[in-house]
C-alpha cells in the first residue's frame, strides 16, 4: 500500500470576502473527499492562511483596465516559504508540495521586456519542493462580482439585495465547480500529467464555457498515468 502524501494548501485572505473564502474551504473539503472515494493516497493538509503586505501590491495597466495583483515571484517566496517551515517540524508526515489559491489575478514580469505575462495556474519547484498557485479570478463570472457589491452596498434596497442572495447562491455553486476542476487540473501536473484531447479534467478549455463541460474527473489514460506519478512520487519521498 502506498504511503499517503500530502500536499500543503493554504490561501491569501487580503481583499477575500467572506462568501469566497468559505468557497476555497468547500473545494478544499470535496478534493480531499474526491481523493478518498478515488482510493488515491494523497490529501490536502490545511496550514494558516497568508496575508501579504499591501507593499507587495502593484498595479498594472490591460486592454482591459488597470488591475491590482501580487506578482508571482512574491507568491511564490511566501508559499516556498511556508512550505519549509512545515517540512523543518518533521513530524512524520511526507510533505514536499503546496497548493496555494489568490482571488487575485496571476502575473509574472518577463525579466527582459517591459510587460506581464499572465497565468491561470502556475508550478515551478525548488530543490525538492514544488510550490503550485492558483488564481480564482478567471472562474469568477462578472454577475457574481456586481452581486456580492450589491450585497455589500448600504445604499441597495432589500428587494435587490434578495435578489442579489439568489444569484450569488447560483453562482458560487458554479465557481465551487470551475474551481474544484482546476485543483484537480493542477495536482495531475504536479504528478507528472501532461494536458490531453478526452472528456477529461486535464482538456484545458478555450474558454471559461468550455471549462463547464469538463468534468470532474481524469479519464482512463489520465487516470492510469496519475497512478504511476504517485507510485514513483512515494518512492522518492
Amino acid at each position: 500500500m502506498l504511503a499517503l502524501e500530502f500536499i500543503g494548501f493554504t490561501y491569501v485572505t487580503n481583499f477575500l470576502t467572506t462568501g469566497l473564502e468559505q468557497v476555497i474551504f468547500d473545494v478544499f473539503d470535496s478534493a480531499n473527499r474526491l481523493f478518498r472515494d478515488w482510493g488515491l493516497p494523497v490529501r490536502f493538509l490545511y496550514l494558516d492562511s497568508l496575508t501579504l503586505e499591501p507593499g507587495y501590491l502593484i498595479t498594472i495597466r490591460t486592454p482591459e483596465g488597470s488591475i491590482n495583483l501580487y506578482p508571482l515571484e512574491v507568491l511564490v517566496d511566501f508559499l516556498d516559504y511556508r512550505l519549509k517551515v512545515e517540512m523543518e517540524k518533521n513530524d512524520g508526515l511526507e510533505m514536499n508540495k503546496i497548493f496555494g489559491i489568490t482571488s487575485f489575478p496571476l502575473a509574472s514580469r518577463n525579466r527582459y521586456f517591459d510587460f506581464y505575462e499572465s497565468f491561470l495556474g502556475y508550478q515551478t519547484e525548488r530543490l525538492d519542493r514544488r510550490i503550485m498557485v492558483l488564481s480564482m479570478r478567471p472562474f469568477e463570472s462578472d454577475v457574481l462580482r456586481v452581486a456580492l457589491r450589491v450585497l455589500e452596498s448600504p445604499h441597495e434596497d432589500e428587494m435587490t439585495k434578495k435578489l442579489a442572495k439568489m444569484v450569488v447562491r447560483r453562482e458560487m455553486e458554479i465557481l465551487r465547480s470551475r474551481l474544484l476542476k482546476g485543483i484537480l487540473h493542477e495536482v495531475g501536473h504536479a504528478f507528472g500529467l501532461g494536458h490531453c484531447s478526452n472528456s477529461c479534467v486535464m482538456n484545458p478549455p478555450r474558454n471559461i464555457w468550455e471549462w463547464d463541460t469538463r468534468p470532474v474527473a481524469y479519464c482512463d489514460s489520465c487516470w492510469r498515468k496519475l497512478r504511476r506519478g504517485l507510485n514513483e512520487a512515494s518512492g522518492d519521498l
